[in-house]
């Protein structure tokens, strides 16, 4: 019985995480419809496609938690100080003339979220 419920119980903790893990598929259009809007492609580049201005994004996900993905995003300039190369266009300088909602930072987020 016991057996039964520690099974039971991890089932249910490993069903909750790998749903809070999968991405809304609205969200991540979203997110990838504000990359395009936002004309992040011109500094960056995702599967080869995009400037080399700055960092690529493949592998996004598998490099930072998703706490500092957030964080390029609304704060670039703390995130810049850890760099140890400067890019050739801070995007904290970009950031300046393109605020983003918190819509759209959710929606980068999720997007940037499955770049693996």
């Amino acid at each position: 019985m016991r057996r039964v419920l520690f099974t039971l119980v991890g089932l249910a903790i490993a069903t909750s995480v790998a749903a809070a893990q999968t991405p809304d598929p609205a969200k991540v259009a979203a997110g990838q419809k504000v990359y395009e809007a936002q004309k992040c492609s011109t500094c960056h580049a995702i599967k080869g496609q995009g400037g080399k201005l700055s960092t690529a994004l493949d592998g996004v996900a598998a490099k930072l938690p998703e706490t500092d993905i957030k964080k390029w995003l609304t704060d670039p300039a703390a995130m810049e100080t850890k760099l140890t190369t400067k890019p050739k266009m801070p995007m904290s300088t970009y950031m300046k003339t393109h605020k983003l909602t918190d819509a759209d930072v959710q929606a980068l987020v999720a997007y940037l979220a499955t770049l693996k």
